[in-house]
C-alpha cells in the first residue's frame, strides 16, 4: 500500500482458521530448504546432483498487491477487471488493506476461488477481521511503511508490533495466525533504527524494488542483495522474510525511482521472481496486479505498477507472468522432489537457474541470463543476444521441450532420446521440460 515513497536516483493483515500451524510449519520447512538447496547463480558447470525444488512450490510463492476498497479506481470494477484478471493471472495470493463490508465480501469471493490474503492491518481490529476472513487469510501484517509517516515512527512501530503479536497470539481464535513484521520503506537506514523485533513476529518483511535494473543487482536504496537481506535481519533475526512489495512500474522518466518499459519489465519480472525464490524469500508480492487511474502523460508513477492498464488490458509483463504460473502450475498434497546431476556449459558469466519438478517426476529448469535489458539514462530497451549453453543430462531423456513463457505456453522446441541439449538462452526466462526415462541412471 503506497502513500509515500522514499528513493533517491541512487536508491530507488469466532470463525476457525484451517490448519493455521501446520501451514507455518510448512512455510518453515520450505524456506530451509530452499536456502539449504540454493543452486543459484551458475558460473558454467553444475558438477554434482542438485536437489529440485517443487515447481508449484515456485507457483505459491508469488503474489500479487491489490486495493480491492479503492473504488473509485481501476479496483472499483470488481466483476469487469479485477476479479476477472486475477483469476487469469493464476497468482494464489494477494496482499491487501482496504476492508470494510463490501470489500470483505469480495475477499471471501475470492477465497472461493482459492485466493489467500496478507491481511494489513492494526492491533485493534486484528482478530475481529481474522475471525471475519476465515481460512482464505493467509496472515496479517502491521502498519505498512511507517517510517514514511511523520512523528516517533520508531517508538509507535515497535509498540505496535508489540500489541499486534499479543493481541493476535491471545486470542484462541487467531493463535496460530502467522504474524508478519511492518515493511519500512528506507532499507538502508529505517532496520538499524527500528532494531530487533524478532520475538514479535513470524515472518520478516522487505520492499525491495529494483528499480530500472536486474533484481540481483538493485534491492533498493543502492543496496546489494546480501546488504539489503542483511539490514532486513536488523529486524527479523533468524525469522524468514517475505517480499511483501516488488517489482517495476512504467514511468520511464522518473528521477528518484526510475521506470522501465512494458517490454523491458516483461523481461525483468520473471527474472525478479526466481532470483527471490531463489534467494530464500518465503513468498514476493508484486506490486501491483493494476493501474490506478488514467495517466496518459506519465507524471505519476504511483498509477503505473499494474500489470494491467486502466482500460482492463494486461501488459506483456502480465502474459509472462500467467505463462510461467501455468506451466508451473502443478497444485496436490506435498510430495519428495529428487536431484539431477546435470550439467551447463558454455561462455555465459550471467546465466541463472532453479531446478524444479513436478509429481510426475517431470524436472523443469528455469534458465535466464540476468543481464541488462533496459538502459533506464537513454530510455531504451536493449537488445541482449542470446548465449550459447549446453545442457548435459546423465541419462538419455525421452523427451525435452523448450518453452518461452513470455510469448506462449506452447513448446517452441522438442528433442527426443537426447542426453546433451544445445540451448540459446535469452535475457528472458527459457524453460526446459526434462522427462526421466523410465529406468534412470543413478
Amino acid at each position: 500500500m503506497k502513500n509515500q515513497r522514499l528513493f533517491s536516483s541512487a536508491r530507488p493483515n469466532a470463525i476457525p482458521l484451517v490448519e493455521p500451524y501446520d501451514s507455518i510449519q510448512r512455510l518453515l520447512l520450505l524456506w530451509t530448504a530452499s536456502v539449504l538447496a540454493m543452486g543459484l547463480q551458475l558460473s558454467s558447470v553444475a558438477a554434482d546432483a542438485e536437489s529440485a525444488r517443487s515447481a508449484d512450490a515456485f507457483v505459491d510463492f508469488v503474489g500479487v498487491n491489490t486495493h480491492v476498497g479503492y473504488s473509485d479506481t481501476t479496483y472499483g470494477d470488481y466483476d469487469g477487471i479485477l476479479k476477472p484478471r486475477l483469476l487469469e493471472l493464476g497468482v494464489r495470493h494477494i496482499r491487501d488493506g482496504t476492508f470494510n463490508n463490501d470489500v470483505l465480501r469480495k475477499y471471501l469471493d475470492l477465497g472461493n476461488h482459492g485466493i489467500r490474503l496478507l491481511l494489513i492491518t492494526d492491533s485493534k481490529r486484528a482478530v475481529d477481521k481474522a475471525r471475519s476472513l476465515g481460512s482464505m487469510l493467509f496472515a496479517i501484517e502491521g502498519v505498512n511503511e511507517p517510517d514514511a509517516r511523520k512523528g516517533d515512527w520508531i517508538l509507535r512501530t515497535q509498540e505496535e508490533q508489540r500489541r499486534l503479536y499479543a493481541t493476535l497470539k491471545g486470542d484462541a481464535s487467531t493463535k496460530d495466525l502467522p504474524v508478519v513484521v511492518s515493511s519500512l520503506a528506507n532499507l538502508r537506514d529505517s532496520p538499524g533504527k527500528l532494531g530487533d523485533l524478532s520475538p514479535y513476529l513470524d515472518f520478516g518483511n522487505m520492499h525491495p524494488y529494483a528499480a530500472s535494473q536486474p533484481a540481483s543487482r538493485h534491492w533498493g536504496w543502492g543496496l546489494s542483495m546480501e546488504r539489503a537481506i542483511a539490514e532486513a535481519r536488523k529486524v527479523s533475526g533468524d525469522k524468514p522474510i517475505l517480499a511483501t512489495e516488488c517489482g517495476y512500474h512504467n514511468q520511464v522518466d522518473h528521477q528518484g525511482h526510475p521506470g522501465v518499459t512494458e517490454a523491458a519489465e516483461a523481461r525483468y519480472l520473471p527474472r525478479l521472481l526466481f532470483v527471490y525464490f531463489n534467494r530464500g524469500m518465503v513468498k514476493a508480492y508484486k506490486y501491483e496486479l493494476l493501474d490506478l487511474k488514467p495517466d496518459p502523460g506519465f507524471t505519476d508513477m504511483e498509477r503505473h505498477f499494474g500489470l494491467v492498464r486502466t482500460n482492463g488490458t494486461p501488459k506483456p509483463s502480465f502474459y509472462a507472468l500467467k505463462n510461467l504460473l501455468h506451466l508451473l502450475s502443478d497444485p496436490g498434497p506435498a510430495v519428495q522432489t529428487g536431484s539431477l546431476a546435470f550439467q551447463l556449459t558454455g561462455p555465459a558469466t550471467n546465466l541463472q537457474h532453479a531446478l524444479l519438478q513436478k509429481r510426475d517426476g517431470t524436472f523443469w529448469l528455469a534458465l535466464f541470463q540476468e543481464a541488462v535489458s533496459y538502459d533506464s539514462k537513454a530510455h531504451r530497451d536493449l537488445e541482449v543476444p542470446p548465449q550459447p549453453v549446453t545442457l548435459k543430462l546423465p541419462w538419455r531423456a525421452p523427451e525435452v521441450r523448450l518453452y518461452r513463457p513470455n510469448s506462449s505456453i506452447k513448446p517452441t522446441e522438442k528433442r527426443e532420446e537426447v542426453d546433451e541439449v544445445k540451448l540459446e538462452v535469452p535475457d528472458e526466462v527459457l524453460l526446459v521440460e526434462i522427462k526421466r526415462p523410465n529406468d534412470p541412471l543413478p
